[in-house]
């Protein structure tokens, strides 16, 4: 479990990893800070960015593919820049952008009472489609179970039709969020 100086740290190198890629250079971190056996697991990591409250990149690894520290400069690096969905970021628009962070936990096999919509969030597979829904997501547009596995099935590029499908695999996490303060 990270504590709240841990998570302040991870903003602080998702930030200067921003900033640093701008300048066309890589972030250092220093070995006894990478060393920390918390920063050595690999959880699963997602980097949103924010400006003015409105979605400007997001981008994680679900499956824990990198340690934790890797993971979070990746993330944050990539969606400053390569997010299709949004422009890169500019260093004009730096100042504006709020980072936000989601670790999380381990995924759970479960079908859709097994979801509590604004506490956790979903991942979803159906052969080599898959997608993630954080539990922001659930929040801000105050979805049901239903809704919440609905969408992710359409951002996984499946009909929404396929929530019940007994070959779609439905996986549940909990996530310990880090947010700059506006």
């Amino acid at each position: 479990m990270l504590t709240k100086s841990q998570g302040n740290l991870l903003l602080k190198l998702a930030r200067k990893a921003i900033e640093e890629a701008l300048k066309h250079k890589t972030v250092k971190v220093s070995t006894a800070v990478r060393r920390k056996k918390i920063f050595l697991q690999q959880p699963g990591v997602f980097v949103t960015l924010l400006k003015n409250g409105e979605l400007t990149g997001s981008v994680g690894y679900p499956e824990g593919t990198y340690p934790l520290i890797d993971a979070v400069i990746r993330a944050a690096r990539d969606a400053a820049f390569n997010d299709p969905r949004f422009k890169a970021v500019k260093k004009s628009g730096l100042q504006q952008l709020r980072i936000r962070i989601d670790v999380l936990s381990k995924f759970k096999q479960t079908g859709i009472s097994g979801i509590k919509p604004r506490k956790q969030g979903i991942y979803a597979k159906y052969g080599p489609f898959k997608a993630l829904q954080l539990p922001e997501d659930a929040k801000k547009f105050k979805w049901t179970a239903r809704q919440m596995i609905e969408n992710c099935l359409r951002k996984a590029g499946l009909a929404a039709e396929m929530w019940n499908d007994k070959n779609v695999r439905i996986y549940r996490f909990t996530t310990m969020a880090f947010e700059e303060r506006p």
